[in-house]
């Protein structure tokens, strides 16, 4: 897999991971003050492990996409207080 993307709605960079139950899940390559995700493993797989907010270095981009809405199976989910 290939881990480094662009958003094919809005054009950000970001990093292709799995979540600790093995969904795929993007995340703004770029790290934040503030993230609720810390991401761990090397190479072909990073694992996304969710923290409390504040002690992460990353977010989900469903968090920050301004289109997100249109990628989401489930609505209503994916934000992030104060991130955006």
């Amino acid at each position: 897999m290939n881990l480094t993307a662009k958003c094919r709605s809005c054009g950000a960079a970001i990093l292709w991971c799995q979540t600790t139950t093995g969904k795929k899940m993007p995340v703004d390559e770029k790290p934040v003050a503030g993230g609720n995700l810390t991401l761990d493993g090397e190479c072909d797989c990073l694992v996304a492990v969710v923290v409390g907010p504040g002690k992460g270095t990353h977010v989900s981009h469903y968090a920050t996409c301004p289109h997100a809405g249109l990628h989401r199976k489930v609505k209503g989910q994916g934000s992030l207080p104060g991130v955006g």
